[in-house]
Formats: structure tokens, sequence, C-alpha cells
């Protein structure tokens, strides 16, 4: 029995993608893969320069693409970019995001559509392009990101909670399907994170925010190294008998305090 940690949490030799990762959880994750050793492409929608700025501050050869994952055209070009590039795909982070904060009798049909497009729709268009690669290579990490809206009722997020649910409810479907190729798929569920998508949703409502860390046991707010760590963790070969879970990353919000 041996326990060579540098070796288990080293992603030398791996290529990963990261959506969303301009900024926030994404980048944290992108730059911890890029400094564990993995080759790593970030994604970004709209700005090429930022999303290219990006990836030079990550370093060890990150390279940023623009790709909307709403765009269903998109899923396999953007696959066969990185294997292209890269020569192959171990892992998949489905980090991009979109918030909806607004009270139920608000919420649009728009406004559903959006946030399942990206969390739900779009993720799986990417991950369905990937799993032919990975099931050649007989392995393969895809991480998906829940959240604590998914397990708790937090208020103003029924479009955003309902598509936090269904990736947990993707993760064990597809968990079951790829295991037999070595492939893995889990989830991360952060908690109260200081990203800018977090401050977007409370910097204007300080009643909330007592309340958030009135929920958070530990008192704080997460960071997004917190969930990077636990996203290495579930990207490297530490984590090799483990799928199908959500690990979450919330300073005890889920343990319902």
């Amino acid at each position: 029995m041996e326990f060579d940690y540098k070796k288990k949490f080293s992603l030398s030799g791996k290529v990963a993608v990261v959506t969303g990762a301009v900024t926030g959880l994404g980048y944290a994750m992108a730059k911890c893969f890029a400094e564990a050793g993995a080759k790593v492409f970030i994604t970004g929608v709209s700005d090429l320069t930022r999303v290219q700025k990006a990836a030079e501050e990550i370093g060890h050869g990150c390279e940023g693409l623009l790709y909307d994952i709403t765009d269903e055209s998109l899923h396999s070009e953007m696959v066969k970019k990185i294997t292209g590039k890269g020569g192959r795909i171990d892992i998949v982070v489905c980090n991009a995001g979109v918030h909806c904060k607004k009270e139920v009798e608000d919420i649009t049909k728009a406004d559903f559509e959006r946030v399942l497009g990206v969390h739900v729709v779009g993720a799986f268009g990417l991950i369905r392009a990937a799993v032919p690669y990975m099931k050649k290579q007989r392995s393969g990490s895809i991480i998906m990101i829940s959240s604590m809206s998914a397990y708790l009722a937090l208020t103003k997020v029924a479009a955003y909670g309902s598509a936090k649910g269904a990736v947990l409810g993707m993760v064990k479907c597809l968990s079951g399907d790829l295991a037999p190729f070595g492939i893995r798929v889990n989830a991360i569920a952060p908690g109260f994170i200081d990203t800018p998508m977090f401050h977007k949703a409370v910097d204007d409502d300080l009643p909330r925010q007592k309340k958030i860390l009135g929920h958070t046991p530990m008192g704080i707010y997460g960071k997004p190294e917190d969930v990077a760590w636990a996203g290495l963790y579930l990207a490297s070969d530490a984590s090799g008998f483990v799928t199908g879970v959500s690990i979450p990353v919330d300073g005890g919000c889920s343990i319902g305090f």
C-alpha cells in the first residue's frame, strides 16, 4: 500500500476544458488545474480579448476560446478544437452559469429556458460531444457545478435552483451509463462563494446577506479556491473510485443548521 499523493493529485499529461472560466469559480479551477500540470482550455461567451487575457493570467499554456454553451451547433466543434490542439480530452468542467433572482410570479418562460439552457441542456450538449473521445481513452472525469440551492429552499431562485437540481439528476444518470467505460461523473455543490455572480445577487440586499451568514455554520463566505480544491480532487486520480456523487463546498449550509 503506497500513498504517493503528489502523483495521485497531479494532472500532468491531462487535457481539461473549463467553461465560464473568465472569472470566479471557473477561473480558480482552471488555474488550479493548470498549476497541477494539465493543459487547460477555458471558455467565455462573448469577449475573446477578455477570455484570452484570463488564459494569459492563468499561464502554463492555458488557451482561451469563445464558446456559447447554449448553441447546439458548437459542441462538437469545440471538442474537436480541443482534441486537435491537446490530442485528447480528459476533464470537462461544466461551470458556465447564469443567475435569475426573481419572485415566482415574475419568472418568465424565457427566464426559465435561459437558465436551463446553460446549466442543463447546454452542459449536456458539451458532455455528449466529449463522451466518444473519453470512451476511446477508457477514461475521463466530468465535473458539473450544482449548488446548495438544489438542496435548500432558498428564496427568489426557483429557476436557478430547479436547474441545479436537474444537474444532480444528470450526474446520477450519466455516472451509471459511463462508469463501464472508466468515465467518472460528479458534481460540486458550492454554497455562498465570494464571486462576481454572488455579489450581483446579494450586494443590494443587506438583510439577505445577514440571512446567508446566519445559515452558514462557519459564519463566512467561501472562496473560489475552496471549490477549486474540490475540483482538483474530482479531476485527479485521487478520486478514481468516486462517481455519481455531489460534494458540498458550503461551510456547512447543507447540514440544515
